[in-house]
């Protein structure tokens, strides 16, 4: 597996596992199954936003009914329909663009930059710039930069360690958990992606 497709698989697995936990405070173990799933609706392209609207309709339907949620198998039945419904709603229908603009959405970034992130503001401004020349930025610099300037900060610290004691160890790898700390930021701080 290239780095580039490891990056993608990591940041979609971990963002529905930070999803479950930011939107409805739920954690559990994280089995060698839980990953195959959650690496199996990746590998399928279902778009994250379909996921975790399945994931919403699983939790409300168990939590009425007073049923604990231990696994992401409890989903798969959920996303595989909501997938279904999804690919019918696309036949014959042109390409979307409405997606947001990820020019936009840097211009805007950079306008509310967090004290917090002042130091980075150049190579924040250098994204924003390969956008503007219309070119693809390099997240790279940024990234770590930001993973440096956050690696004490006590509650992605506590979070990172929370995550990682439930991953199953043989998946408790550093590219795992740079994956995890680095979408905690991007959530706090409202980062674009690139």
């Amino acid at each position: 597996m290239s780095g580039i497709a490891a990056d993608a698989d990591y940041d979609y697995i971990i963002r529905l596992i930070q999803y479950l936990d930011r939107q409805f405070n739920i954690r559990f173990f994280i089995s060698s199954r839980d990953f195959d799933i959650l690496y199996r609706w990746w590998q399928k392209g279902i778009p994250l936003e379909v996921v975790q609207r399945a994931l919403a309709t699983v939790v409300e339907r168990r939590q009425a009914k007073g049923k604990p949620i231990s696994g992401f198998a409890a989903f798969s039945y959920e996303v595989k329909k909501a997938y279904r419904s999804f690919l019918s709603l696309q036949v014959g229908r042109p390409p979307d663009s409405g997606e947001p603009n990820e020019l936009a959405q840097w211009q805007e970034f950079l306008t509310r930059l967090p004290d917090e992130l002042r130091p980075l503001e150049s190579e924040f401004s250098a994204c924003l710039e390969a956008l503007t020349n219309q070119r693809r930025p390099d997240p790279e610099p940024w990234q770590r930069l930001l993973l440096e300037a956050f690696a004490t900060d006590d509650e992605l610290n506590r979070k990172s360690q929370f995550f990682l004691q439930s991953l199953n160890p043989e998946l408790r790898r550093p590219e795992i958990e740079r994956k995890y700390r680095l979408n905690f930021l991007l959530h706090r701080f409202r980062i674009p992606l690139s």
